[in-house]
C-alpha cells in the first residue's frame, strides 16, 4: 500500500526523488514506474539489497527501464 499521493505531488517523468528512509523501496519503485529517477537510502544495507532486488525484478518484467 502507498501512502504517498504521487498525482497530487505531480510527479511524473524526469523527476528527481530522494526516497529517505526507504525500507522495502514500495514508494521508491512506484515513483521509477512513473518515469522518475530515484534515490533510495536506508540505514539497514539489508532494505538496500531488497530494494535493488525488487528494481531488478520489476526491469526484467519490463515494468521499469
Amino acid at each position: 500500500m502507498l501512502t504517498v499521493d504521487f498525482d497530487r505531488l505531480g510527479l511524473g517523468a524526469g523527476a528527481l526523488v530522494l526516497d529517505l528512509g526507504c525500507g522495502s523501496g514500495r514508494h521508491a519503485c512506484a515513483a521509477v514506474e512513473r518515469g522518475a529517477r530515484v534515490v533510495a537510502l536506508d540505514a539497514d544495507p539489508g532494505c538496500l539489497g531488497g530494494v535493488a532486488a525488487v528494481a531488478a525484478a520489476m526491469a526484467e518484467a519490463a515494468r521499469i527501464g
